[in-house]
C-alpha cells in the first residue's frame, strides 16, 4: 500500500482540473480587508500573540445544551411554570402556608413537588445526553504543532486560533482552516461536505502555491504567517482573506477554506492554520439556540386551564360577595343576628366590623377549597402516559434498524401526541430519501436497450398499478428470464446475460459497445489503487463516477493506473474462457471536467499504437449532449432518447456518452487555444477556457446512455405515496443541485409524470450579466425583483381554493432564489405558493436556510415534522414542531436532538 501512496504523492492531481482550480483568487474585493466585518487578524504558528495583541478570540470547545450547571434550576423551573396549572398550584402552595389554608401545606405542595422535580429530571436526562454528545466531539484528538516541528496529538476543545494542524484521511477538521499544504506535491485535498451541504460530491481544495511545498512536520519548525480575512458569519459559499507570507500578500478564497465538521477524503493528511474556532465557525454560526418545545395540546390545556380558572374565580368571588353580605348583616345596632357564631367574638376571617377584609380572606379560601376545578393529578398522568408512550417507542420492533443494532430513541416524550397530527413533513435527501449509494444498472447501446434489474420507482408504480413483477422482465424488446444471482458488487447492478462474461462481442453493433466501454473506463478523474494481489479500488469524487469506472471493470475494461500524461486499461479477451488481460496505455492529452454550468466532461487522449488515432470522449446531460452531435453521428438518437425517457420514469440518473476522432492539427490548433486561456490573468479567464472547450466537444458521434440508480432507502416511494394519499404535504430541504434533487423528486414519488414544476431560479441573462461586473447592490435589487415576479408567476399558475382542478403542482426553487423568498415583504407570498403545491423541493439549501423555511412554514399554523441525518439539519429539526434524526451516515450529530 505503501508503494501505492508513493505513485500518487507523484501525481499532480491539478493536472486532472481544468475549471474546478483555474480561479486561483477570489472574485471578492479584497481591499475591505481590515475594515468592519473583515477585521480578524491570525498570527499562523503564533497562537499566543493574540492575548499579547488584545484579540479575544473564543475557545474551540462547543456547547449544544439547553441548560448548563448554573442554568438548569432556573431555565427548568421558568419551563415548568410557564404552564398556568403549575404555576396556580404554586400560588395555591404557597396560599397553604397561611392561617387561610382549609387544609394542611403538605397535602398541596407535595403533589406538585413530585410533577416538578420528576418533569425536570426528564428534562435533565435528555440533555445530559446532548451534554454527553459534547463531550464526546471536544475530546476528539487532532495532531497540532508545538514547536520544533513536533506534533502533538491533541484534544479539539484545546485547539486555538493560529495553531498548524495535520489532520489525516477520513478525519473531521475540528475548525476552519486555511490549507496549507497536502501530501500531494500541488496542495491539492478532496473534502466531503455531506455534514454541511447534504452533498455527497467530493470538493476540491488547493493550497496556495506558496505554500504546498510544506510537505513535512520539520517544515513549520520557523514558519510564521498573518492571515487577514473577514469576520464570523454563516455563509458557507464565501470567504474573503489574504495572507502575508515571505514578504508578500496573498489573496485566499474558498478554495483554501476548509470548513468544520467536514471530512478529509481521498488525501493522506493536509497541513491547516486555525482561523476561527468554536461557536465562531461557520458551521456553528449557522446553528440555532436549543428551542423549548411544547405540543399543541398541551398549549390548548392552557387555554382550558384559563377557562376553569375564571370559572372557579367566578364560584369563589360569587361566595366571598355573599360571605361578605351576611358577615356583615350578623351585628347590625348592637343586636347579634347569628349570635352562635359570636360575632362579637371573631378573628378577622368573621369579624362583621371588616366584613370587606373577611370576604376577601374568604375569597382566598375558597380558592384553595374549589382547587380540585385544576386536577394536578391529570397533569401527573398524562406525563406518565407520555414516558411510557416513550419506552413504547423505543421498544418498537418495527423501528429497529438490524444493520447498525439501533433501536429507535425517544430524546424526550413531550411532543408524543404532535405525532399524529402532522401536516407538513419537511426532510432531508442525501442519507434520509437515499442511501448515499450508486448503482450502474442499464444502459442503451447502439439503440438497445440493455439490463433487466428493477429499480425501487418501477417496482412501487407496478404495485401502485397492481400489477405484479413476476420472475420475468422486459428487456430489450423480449422477455427474458431472470439471471440467477451473481454475489453483489457494490455500485454494478447490471444484469444481462447478452453483454455479460464478453458476450457482447457477439452482439451486432460489437465495436460500438467496445467504444462505450473504453469511455466508461478513460473518462473520469478517479484514481486507481492497486493493492499487493493485484486488485483495484478506486477514490472517486462522487459515487457516480465510481459506479462508471466499477461497471467498466465489472463489463472487461479495467481502469487500472493513471499517471500525470497517462492512463492504462486493462482490457479482458473476450474471445478466451480463462481471463486473458491486454494492458492499453493512452496518452492523457487533456481533461476537461464536469461543472454544474457545462453539464458534461470530456478526456483528450491518444491511442496506442499501431491506431494512434487522438481521440476525444465526452459524457453529459441528454440537454446538453445531443446538441453536440454531428450529423453523421446521430444514427441511434431516436432510441436513445425513448431508452432514456423510460430510465428517467423510472428515477434513474441518466448521462449520454459520445466521442469524437480529432486529426492532429484540428487538436493542435485547441490545445494552443486553451493554453493560452489557462495561463491568461484577464478577468473573464475563465470565459476563455469555456469557449476553448466548447469549440473542440462538436460534431461527436453518439454511443448510447447510461443509467445509474441513486438507490432509496427501503420503501420510501411506497411511504411518500400513502403520506400523500393521507393529505399530507412534503418538502424537500437538500444542499444539493437541482438536477439532482429533481432527479431524486422523481425516484421517490415526490415528482411525477403530468405534475406542473415551477422553478424559481436565478439564471436569467441579466442577473448573470450583472454577476460578472461584480455590483453587489445592483445584482441584490435584479436577483430580488426576479424572484418576486417568478413567485408571483407561479401564484397565477396554481388555482385558488375555490377554484377546481385535476392539475397537480410542484415547486421547486434553488438557494440564491431562497435568499430573497425568505426576506420580510416576499416570505409570504412565497409561503401562499408553497402550501398550494403538492411538493416542494429547495435545492442548495444552507443550514440556516433550513431552519427559516422551516420557520416560516409553521406561520400556517400547522404542525410540522422535519427529518434529517446529517449535523446541517439539526437547525431545521430544532425549529420543527417534532424533529426525527436519523443516526445515518452523515454523523451523529443529529441523532441527538429533538423528538425522536
Amino acid at each position: 500500500m505503501a508503494r501505492v501512496r508513493r505513485r500518487l504523492e507523484k501525481l499532480k492531481l491539478s493536472t486532472l482540473y481544468s475549471f474546478a482550480l483555474c480561479a486561483k483568487g477570489s472574485t471578492e474585493d479584497h481591499s475591505k480587508i481590515g475594515t468592519a466585518g473583515f477585521s480578524r487578524v491570525v498570527y499562523v504558528n503564533d497562537p499566543d500573540r493574540h492575548e499579547e495583541e488584545g484579540f479575544r478570540y473564543p475557545r474551540n470547545e462547543v456547547s449544544t445544551t439547553k441548560y448548563s450547571l448554573v442554568t438548569f434550576v432556573p431555565k427548568s423551573l421558568f419551563e415548568q411554570f410557564r404552564r398556568v396549572a403549575n404555576f396556580y398550584f404554586l400560588v395555591s402552595g404557597i396560599l397553604t402556608l397561611t392561617p387561610l389554608a382549609p387544609y394542611s401545606a403538605v397535602s398541596a405542595l407535595l403533589p406538585l413537588s413530585v410533577v416538578i422535580t420528576a418533569t425536570m429530571l426528564k428534562e435533565g436526562v435528555e440533555d445530559w445526553r446532548r451534554k454527553q454528545q459534547d463531550i464526546e466531539l471536544n475530546n476528539r484528538i487532532v495532531k497540532v504543532h508545538r514547536g520544533n516541528g513536533s506534533f502533538e496529538e491533541t484534544k479539539w476543545k484545546y485547539i486555538k486560533i493560529g495553531d498548524v494542524i495535520k489532520v489525516e484521511k477520513d478525519n473531521f477538521f475540528p475548525a476552519d482552516l486555511i490549507l496549507l499544504s497536502s501530501n500531494y506535491p500541488d496542495g491539492i485535498c478532496y473534502v466531503e461536505t455531506m455534514n454541511l451541504d447534504g452533498e455527497t460530491n467530493l470538493k476540491i481544495k488547493q493550497a496556495l502555491e506558496v505554500t504546498s511545498d510544506l510537505q513535512e512536520d520539520g517544515d513549520f519548525t520557523n514558519l510564521r504567517q498573518i492571515i487577514k480575512c473577514e469576520d464570523p458569519n454563516a455563509n458557507l459559499y464565501s470567504f474573503v482573506g489574504t495572507m502575508d507570507y515571505k514578504g508578500m500578500r496573498h489573496p485566499l478564497s474558498p478554495q483554501q477554506l476548509l470548513l468544520r465538521d467536514s471530512k478529509l477524503r481521498n488525501t493522506d493528511y493536509i497541513y491547516g492554520a486555525v482561523i476561527f474556532t468554536g461557536h465562531d465557525t461557520k458551521v456553528m454560526q449557522n446553528a440555532t439556540e436549543p428551542p423549548s418545545k411544547r405540543s399543541k395540546i398541551e398549549k390548548k390545556m392552557d387555554y382550558i386551564i384559563y377557562l376553569l380558572l375564571c370559572s372557579l374565580l367566578g364560584i369563589a368571588l360569587l361566595g366571598s360577595v355573599f360571605f361578605g353580605i351576611w358577615t356583615k348583616a350578623d351585628l347590625r345596632n348592637g343586636e347579634l343576628k347569628r349570635w352562635y357564631l359570636r360575632p362579637d367574638d371573631s378573628t378577622v376571617f368573621y369579624d362583621p366590623k371588616r366584613a370587606p377584609l373577611a370576604s376577601f380572606c374568604h375569597l382566598l379560601t375558597a380558592l384553595m377549597l374549589y382547587n380540585y376545578f385544576i386536577p394536578i393529578s391529570l397533569y401527573i398522568s398524562i406525563e406518565m402516559v407520555k414516558i411510557l408512550q416513550a419506552v413504547f417507542i423505543n421498544q418498537d420492533i418495527d423501528m429497529y434498524d438490524e444493520e447498525s443494532d439501533k433501536p429507535t430513541h425517544a430524546r424526550t416524550s413531550n411532543l408524543n401526541e404532535e405525532l399524529g397530527q402532522v401536516d407538513t413533513i419537511l426532510s432531508d435527501k442525501t442519507g434520509t430519501l437515499t442511501c448515499n449509494m450508486m448503482e450502474f444498472i442499464k444502459c442503451s447501446i447502439a439503440g438497445t436497450a440493455y439490463g433487466q434489474s428493477v429499480t425501487e420507482v418501477e417496482k412501487a408504480m407496478a404495485l401502485r398499478k397492481g400489477v405484479p413483477l413476476g420472475d420475468e422482465i422486459e428487456a430489450g424488446g423480449h422477455k427474458e428470464k431472470q439471471i440467477e444471482e451473481s454475489p453483489h458488487v457494490k455500485g454494478f447492478n447490471l444484469k444481462d446475460p447478452r453483454i455479460m462474461d464478453g458476450n457482447w462481442i457477439h452482439e451486432p453493433n460489437k465495436d460500438v459497445i467496445r467504444d462505450f466501454f473504453r469511455l466508461l473506463a478513460i473518462c473520469h478523474t478517479c484514481i486507481p489503487e492497486v493493492d499487493e494481489t493485484d486488485k483495484v479500488s478506486y477514490e472517486a469524487e462522487s459515487p457516480d463516477e465510481a459506479a462508471f469506472v466499477i461497471a467498466a471493470r465489472e463489463l472487461g475494461f479495467e481502469f487500472y493506473k493513471r499517471t500525470q500524461t497517462s492512463i492504462v486499461i486493462r482490457e479482458r479477451d473476450p474471445n478466451q474462457n480463462v481471463a486473458d488481460y491486454q494492458y492499453r496505455k493512452y496518452e492523457l492529452l487533456n481533461v476537461l471536467e464536469f461543472s454544474s454550468s457545462r453539464r458534461r466532461m470530456s478526456v483528450i487522449v491518444k491511442e496506442p499504437e499501431p491506431e494512434g488515432r487522438i481521440l476525444l470522449f465526452s459524457k453529459g446531460a441528454d440537454s446538453v449532449m445531443f446538441t453536440r452531435l454531428a450529423p453523421d453521428g446521430r444514427k441511434f438518437e431516436e432510441e436513445t432518447k425513448r431508452h432514456i425517457n423510460e430510465y428517467s420514469d423510472s428515477g434513474l440518473r441518466t448521462l449520454v456518452l459520445a466521442y469524437r476522432v480529432l486529426d492532429e492539427k484540428e487538436y493542435e490548433n485547441f490545445a494552443e487555444k486553451f493554453r493560452t486561456a489557462k495561463i491568461s490573468g484577464s478577468a473573464d479567464r475563465d470565459e476563455q477556457i469555456g469557449e476553448a472547450a466548447d469549440s473542440i466537444e462538436r460534431d461527436l458521434i453518439l454511443l448510447g446512455a447510461t443509467a445509474v440508480e441513486d438507490k432509496l432507502q427501503k420503501g420510501v416511494p411506497e411511504c411518500i405515496d400513502k403520506l400523500a394519499q393521507a393529505g399530507i404535504k412534503i418538502w424537500v430541504l437538500t444542499g444539493d443541485k437541482m438536477e439532482t434533487a429533481i432527479n431524486i423528486g422523481f425516484a421517490c414519488s415526490l415528482l411525477r409524470q403530468g405534475m406542473t414544476q415551477i422553478i424559481i431560479a436565478l439564471e436569467a441573462p441579466d442577473i448573470i450579466a450583472l454577476e460578472k461586473n461584480g455590483d453587489k447592490d445592483s445584482i441584490a435589487k435584479a436577483s430580488k425583483q426576479s424572484v418576486m415576479g417568478q413567485i408571483e408567476d407561479g401564484i397565477k399558475q396554481v388555482p385558488t381554493l375555490g377554484q377546481s382542478s385535476t392539475e397537480s403542482f410542484a415547486l421547486i426553487i434553488d438557494g440564491k432564489s431562497l435568499t430573497y423568498a425568505l426576506e420580510d415583504d416576499v416570505k409570504f407570498k412565497f409561503l401562499d405558493l408553497a402550501v398550494k403545491c403538492a411538493s416542494v423541493i429547495c435545492c442548495r439549501s444552507s443550514p440556516k436556510q433550513k431552519a427559516l423555511v422551516t420557520r416560516l412554514v409553521k406561520h400556517s399554523d400547522k404542525v410540522t415534522l422535519a427529518i434529517g441525518d446529517g449535523a446541517n439539519d439539526v437547525g431545521m429539526l430544532q425549529e420543527a414542531d417534532i424533529g426525527v434524526g436519523i443516526s445515518g451516515v452523515e454523523g451523529m450529530q443529529v441523532a441527538y436532538f429533538d423528538a425522536l
